[in-house]
């Protein structure tokens, strides 16, 4: 099997499509792209039929270290960031939210670490953390001033991954938390 790049015409997938918005939101995370170049990338992307067309909108942007590839740090600021499916954890996160919030959801998350560190800050926001059943989870070195920390994960079992948390809420929260369970409802009607 060869690991050539295909061939400039072969038709995209969404999987493709997929790959290719990952990179751009990702530039938009680390701030090399704004609101409106975001959106306009994505519109080219989904609307991309060949993989010359996809290489097209992400060229520029090749993925820049934050000081080691296993680190990576997301800001939100009157908006609202968040990691979930089948993203690569790095080793350390950083998350600050102000007026906003983040989430990392573990949950189908590819991770190669037994210990992930997560320094969160939440000034007047929300950092919500959602991890697999299993994971142990420390959050007593946050420090909280007119906020909450709340660890609501059932206890862990042995050899689990282990998520550290550290930071500061003001006026804010940092949860850790699993998956919510669907809930089916039925209406009930009275005549």
């Amino acid at each position: 099997m060869s690991l050539e790049q295909p061939p400039p015409g072969q038709r995209a997938s969404d999987n493709d499509r997929e790959r290719a918005a990952a990179v751009v939101q990702e530039a938009h995370t680390d701030g090399r792209l704004d609101f409106q170049e975001l959106d306009e990338r994505l519109t080219q992307i989904y609307s991309a039929k060949t993989q010359v067309e996809l290489r097209n909108a992400t060229a520029d942007l090749v993925p820049v270290a934050h000081g080691s590839s296993q680190e990576l740090t997301l800001r939100a600021k009157h908006s609202a960031q968040k990691r979930e499916g089948a993203w690569t954890v790095p080793e350390r996160l950083t998350a600050i939210a102000e007026h906003s919030s983040v989430k990392l959801d573990f949950t189908d998350a590819v991770v190669h670490w037994p210990e992930i560190h997560v320094d969160a800050h939440a000034k007047h926001s929300s950092v919500v953390m959602v991890v697999p059943e299993g994971w142990s989870v420390d959050i007593d070195q946050v420090d909280m001033i007119h906020s909450a920390a709340k660890n609501k994960a059932v206890p862990p079992r042995p050899g689990g991954i282990r998520l550290r948390v550290t930071g500061e809420a003001r006026h804010g929260s940092i949860i850790v938390r699993h998956p919510r369970k669907r809930r089916w409802w039925w209406p009930w009607y009275r005549k």
